[in-house]
């Protein structure tokens, strides 16, 4: 049987969180998304991420939720992933430090205020700096 989604993309993926004003406050203050639509009827908001491009991120509010699994992680694709990591907030907790990956990118992890994780990805090996001559 032919594999029925070969070929798609992902466009769109909204992750659950217990007070989506805290939400908000966390990924607009403190890692700088912008709020491009809200749904006040079920408590959802669309953070600008890529929309141009076709992605989409976004953050419901279901208090009712478990705590979220460390097994699930959203990656975001960035550029100077050092710079930012630099910059980056306390409230932003770091939980894996900037490593190169065994498929070739450049990776870190953060977590937001809820337990989820965030992968933020290089998509380039990190600049190894001037080669030495041995």
């Amino acid at each position: 049987m032919p594999a029925l989604l070969s070929g798609s993309t992902l466009c769109f993926a909204t992750l659950a969180v217990p007070d989506l004003a805290a939400a908000e406050a966390f990924y607009v203050e403190v890692l700088g998304f912008r709020v491009s639509r809200r749904f006040a009827p079920t408590r959802w908001i669309s953070l600008d991420v890529d929309e141009q491009g076709g992605a989409g991120f976004g953050l419901i509010e279901d208090p009712e939720r478990p705590w979220p699994s460390a097994a699930v992680m959203h990656d975001l694709l960035v550029s100077g992933l050092d710079a930012l990591i630099a910059r980056l907030p306390a409230a932003a907790r770091i939980i894996e430090p900037p490593v190169a990956t065994l498929w070739g990118s450049y990776k870190a992890v953060i977590e937001d205020p809820f337990g989820h994780r965030l992968g933020l990805v290089q998509r380039e090996p990190r600049d190894p700096g001037p080669q030495q001559n041995d």
